[in-house]
């Protein structure tokens, strides 16, 4: 059920990334007050888990340029769908009836307990995803908006998407709305045209072959030649693909793989990326965390109590929507362990591009070591496993 909870939340993801914004933005710092006692300890445990990720995305640099932790951000807490409180991070005026949280509460943030605009937040969220929204007003400034539950901050399953991860991935794709440019090629496909991607056995199978080949990472004892050879290794595929795509009809760049997979691989793929490597470092349940969490060729079987593909469906949203997500933050990962400046895709550069030009293999190169994974021991078990899916009703 915990796995569900997350494609869930990178489903609910992609519904409002369209209109994200940027702005720049000056914190007010009320007076500080003595010792409060506004927050609960599920309230403090949030605001612990906020800080800590502000400070991982600056010193672990993560993603030149992306400032999370001067972010305007508003958090409503839930019980029983209702909400119940709610805190203000980084305000950008002095709000009226706000409360300054004491040192003792607000561990290191600046952050406002404001309960009376709480409603009208939720309302919002009611009008969009329910969960969280970007452009909320405060005293005539905006704000980006989430609610949070228990269950969203004390994780007890390493598969549960916590509200802190959620924060920092859709404040990105703001972050992306204002600094990406936007590919030349990218079309992002709606959802009820997924049926559309193209998911012949041969190139699930391709796709499938790639998972396996990425399931472990991020792992960081990895050196850099090996990063360069994983990262080999996804682009030979993705190249292979590109070249069985039936969708597209002048040049590989006119296919759905390339315009929505790959487009989905670079500003989705970045923002859990982010999320990811975050999530690691703040809780000690996720700090095991790897890009791809599913075992590509055991999908339409009982895994931790949850099978992933039951029906076509299931099949086509996994394979047209969510698997770039994982795919594209892996590439990403290798990318910059291979030594790649990440910052560079932001110029609207796919990451399969990037491995590309940084790589420059030459066609026999790319020949040969397409000839070497079809020869691995576990390309046959991802044709099999591709058919299984396809027949899937």
């Amino acid at each position: 059920m915990k796995k569900k909870l997350l494609v869930t939340s990178l489903i609910v993801c992609l519904t409002a990334c369209n209109d994200k914004k940027d702005k720049s933005n000056t914190a007010i710092t009320p007076t500080n007050p003595e010792p409060t006692e506004l927050a609960t300890e599920l309230d403090e445990t949030l605001l612990k888990q906020i800080k800590k990720t502000m400070d991982l995305v600056e010193t672990d640099k993560l993603w030149q340029g992306y400032d999370y932790k001067s972010v305007p951000q508003y958090f409503i807490r839930r019980e029983n769908n209702n909400p119940v409180t709610a805190f203000v991070i980084n305000p950008q005026s002095n709000i009226e009836h706000a409360i300054k949280l004491g040192d003792n509460e607000s561990h290191g943030l600046n952050v406002v307990q404001l309960e009376e605009s709480m409603i009208n937040a939720v309302d919002k969220l009611k009008a969009g995803n329910d969960l969280y929204d970007y452009d909320f007003k405060i005293d005539g400034k905006e704000y980006y908006i989430q609610a949070y539950t228990k269950n969203s901050v004390d994780i007890k399953n390493p598969m549960t998407t916590s509200a802190f991860s959620l924060a920092v991935h859709e404040v990105f794709h703001a972050y992306q709305g204002k600094n990406f440019k936007s590919p030349t090629h990218y079309e992002q496909l709606a959802f009820d045209k997924f049926d559309t991607y193209p998911l012949t056995d041969e190139l699930l199978s391709l796709q499938l072959m790639l998972m396996e080949l990425l399931k472990g990472f991020p792992e960081e004892s990895i050196t850099q030649p090996a990063a360069k050879e994983a990262l080999k290794k996804y682009y030979v595929i993705i190249n292979e693909m590109l070249k069985r795509d039936p969708t597209a009809h002048s040049g590989y760049k006119t296919g759905l793989i390339y315009k929505h997979g790959l487009g989905q691989e670079l500003f989705e793929g970045s923002a859990l990326y982010i999320d990811q490597m975050v999530s690691r470092k703040v809780l000690a349940i996720t700090s095991e965390n790897k890009f791809i969490y599913s075992a590509p060729f055991k999908m339409d079987q009982v895994i931790d109590g949850y099978v992933p593909l039951t029906t076509k469906k299931d099949v086509i949203d996994y394979f047209a929507f969510n698997v770039f997500y994982y795919t594209g933050s892996s590439a990403i990962w290798l990318l910059q362990r291979a030594g790649y400046d990440i910052k560079n895709l932001e110029q609207g550069i796919y990451p399969f591009d990037a491995a590309k030009g940084y790589l420059a293999l030459s066609e026999v190169e790319e020949i040969n070591l397409l000839s070497e994974l079809k020869l691995d021991a576990r390309w046959p078990k991802a044709m099999v496993a591709a058919k299984r899916y396809n027949a899937i009703d």
